[in-house]
């Protein structure tokens, strides 16, 4: 094609033909510029596809992480609030005529375990921290993809307040008010007696078979008289039910994002 258009022009300037020379050298400028044009356009299409391709990616990453998270807010919530209530309802027989039976050892141990969950923000920090957000042509799901993380990070520092203040609080005032670990109800020691086991012979057990007492037995009249008691489950109730309230604020905010994003 070099050559073709060489030719011509080399012809027109044998011939000395300088108007039909000039024509041809805007028709060849043209010409060059509408290949330049095409060349831009074919491009930016291929540059458009790709972005399109690499944005599926991202918001196909991003709903699976905020599933997961769905369904783990849900439980950890759920957790939570179990937690709460049985805080509340070892506090509630603080003020009851009666003392309370071994039930209520189920419910004193409840509240005792704990630990901060995060939800799944490796792909949304990713983008963010990479710049690849920019590959998101919307911008207003950019503000909120942005929004999200600063929020639940927000929330997640809420929560570990609540555990080292709280939380706590409550394990350190229970640790000096009563052995805890013998809150254990008598049919449950038994219990370890019974059942097939490993360990056929006492040699290596901590729980003999036989049991003749039960050690270490805690007077429940004289913990539900105890003031230190009934503020570490006063503190563990305010730590759990907190927490369960910032996890199901995040659980808000998780679901109206994955809706966004699902709609694109």
């Amino acid at each position: 094609m070099i050559k073709f258009f060489r030719k011509i022009r080399q012809h027109l300037i044998s011939e000395g033909n300088t108007k039909k020379y000039l024509k041809y050298a805007i028709g060849e400028i043209i010409l060059v510029v509408i290949g330049i044009l095409i060349a831009l356009q074919i491009n930016n299409w291929n540059s458009e596809k790709n972005r399109k391709k690499a944005e599926k990616v991202i918001i196909e990453q991003l709903i699976e992480d905020l599933k997961k998270s769905q369904v783990e807010l849900k439980e950890v919530r759920e957790s939570r609030e179990e937690q709460a209530k049985a805080s509340a309802k070892v506090c509630h027989a603080f003020f009851k005529n009666d003392v309370p039976n071994d039930s209520i050892y189920k419910y004193m141990r409840i509240p005792l375990g704990t630990a901060v969950y995060s939800p799944t923000l490796g792909t949304a920090r990713s983008i963010i921290n990479s710049g690849n957000l920019t590959l998101i042509r919307s911008n207003d799901l950019k503000i909120k993809i942005t929004a999200y993380v600063e929020t639940v990070e927000y929330k997640l520092k809420d929560i570990d307040r609540y555990e080292e203040t709280y939380f706590r609080n409550g394990q350190l005032l229970l640790k000096e008010a009563v052995q805890f670990t013998n809150l254990v109800p008598k049919a449950y020691l038994f219990h370890q007696t019974k059942g097939s086991d490993t360990l056929k012979t006492d040699e290596l057990r901590a729980i003999p078979y036989v049991i003749e007492k039960v050690p270490f037995e805690t007077d429940l009249e004289e913990i539900f008289q105890n003031y230190s008691v009934f503020s570490a489950y006063n503190s563990l109730l305010v730590a759990h039910r907190n927490s369960a309230f910032k996890y199901r604020e995040i659980l808000k905010i998780t679901n109206e994002l994955l809706n966004t994003l699902e709609e694109n």
